[in-house]
């Protein structure tokens, strides 16, 4: 093998172990930053605590080298219990599973680069029994293109009306326009979607 190659492969090795080195140091604390160099596809687990108010996320990916996009934990509240919930919408068991978006909204709905924004989703669910997994995913798109994946959760719900926060910070280096936060929620047998748009000055 000559030079060029070795030197080529050891360059390969160092960077990926360097890389490692940085997943490995994410700090399982109340947030967590990604450096954009470790590409999109890098993230850090944050443990999430099912039942509790704060709940944990798989942060993905920033927006280009060096952004350092900061993502904090699910901030989760049970709005309605299911006695609450299946009265308002005159549920009856026989009709299976139910998953309802409520509301999606992004607050505040115009924001500066490297501020910080929460999106939220509010979703009601029926019929799981004894309960469900829940899988909710979080992006950044620009029309229909994805911007960033920002997160995903799999998280153990009951019935009930259910709202999930999400904040964190836009990189610093976002190019101003208009942009939409979507989240998807999805159980083993429904999925709903919902959009909420905000604008980067």
């Amino acid at each position: 093998m000559t030079n060029t190659w070795m030197k080529v492969l050891s360059c390969a090795l160092i960077a990926s172990v360097a890389a490692l080195g940085v997943v490995g140091c994410q700090t399982y604390g109340e947030s967590a930053g990604l450096g954009g160099a470790l590409g999109a596809g890098a993230g850090a687990i944050i443990g999430h605590q099912s039942g509790h108010t704060v709940e944990g996320a798989l942060i993905g990916g920033a927006l280009g080298a060096g952004t350092g996009m900061l993502v904090h934990k699910v901030k989760v509240d049970r709005a309605r219990s299911r006695e609450q919930t299946a009265q308002a919408y005159n549920y009856q068991p026989a009709q299976g599973e139910m998953l309802t978006l409520e509301r999606s909204e992004v607050l505040p709905a115009t924001v500066r680069p490297g501020e910080e924004i929460s999106g939220t989703i509010q979703y009601a669910l029926l019929g799981t029994g004894p309960g469900t997994q829940v899988s909710e995913q979080r992006a950044i798109m620009q029309g229909e293109r994805v911007v960033a994946e920002i997160s995903t959760q799999n998280f153990s719900r009951q019935d009930g009306t259910w709202v999930s926060t999400l904040p964190f910070r836009l990189p610093g280096n976002i190019q101003p326009g208009q942009y939409s936060l979507v989240t998807t929620v999805r159980t083993s047998q429904s999925a709903i979607s919902g959009r909420a748009n905000f604008t980067v000055l």
